[in-house]
């Protein structure tokens, strides 16, 4: 006598996708937040290694260089501080051999620029995009968040907050006379 073939049935197999779904409904957001995260620390890092270009660009070139975002959004750009370079068309360098630092760049997807007064008072909206598409940003957009002197210096301290779906704001702070940049999780009160 044939003993039947070993196998599982429906009922059993729709139990394990059952059971999948469930674990992996589970687990998003706890992996939707890890990744949030991540995002955050590239966002800084990226931002940190512009600031410091920007800053030996300054030093190097004997000009100042300045670093501006669109408010609310993940664009930012490097550029001499020259008004040829911040009205929508870059001039071509003068040496072509030693072009300036022009970088027209974004945040990670999600992550946003803020300043720490608007951040705490209202909050920022999260809906739509979180940076314009290269190239399409309208030069009266930029903010300017810190100007780098010649010297290697700024005038002032500099603080912006970077804001996410999903995860905790970080403060970046940047120190006039040493360049030195600490970033860390949004103190609110």
């Amino acid at each position: 006598m044939h003993s039947p073939r070993p196998g599982y049935t429906l009922f059993e197999l729709t139990l394990v996708v059952v059971l999948l779904v469930i674990l992996a409904a589970i687990a998003y957001p706890s992996l939707d937040s890890l990744m949030g995260t991540f995002r955050m620390n590239a966002a800084a890092d990226m931002i940190r290694a512009n600031w410091a270009d920007a800053r030996a660009s300054a030093m190097n070139e004997g000009r100042a260089y300045r670093f501006a975002v669109v408010s609310g959004k993940g664009n930012f750009r490097v550029a001499p501080d020259v008004p040829d370079y911040w009205n929508g068309n870059d001039p071509p360098p003068a040496d072509q051999n030693n072009p300036p630092l022009v970088v027209d760049d974004a945040l990670p997807r999600g992550v946003r620029f803020a300043t720490p007064d608007t951040y705490q008072t209202t909050g920022l909206d999260h809906s739509g995009d979180s940076a314009l598409p290269a190239g399409t940003v309208d030069p009266n957009s930029w903010t300017t968040i810190v100007t780098f002197l010649p010297d290697g210096t700024t005038k002032e301290d500099v603080e912006i907050v970077f804001t996410g779906n999903g995860t905790r704001p970080l403060d970046i702070k940047l120190r006039a006379l040493t360049g030195a940049v600490t970033v860390r999780p949004l103190q609110t009160p």
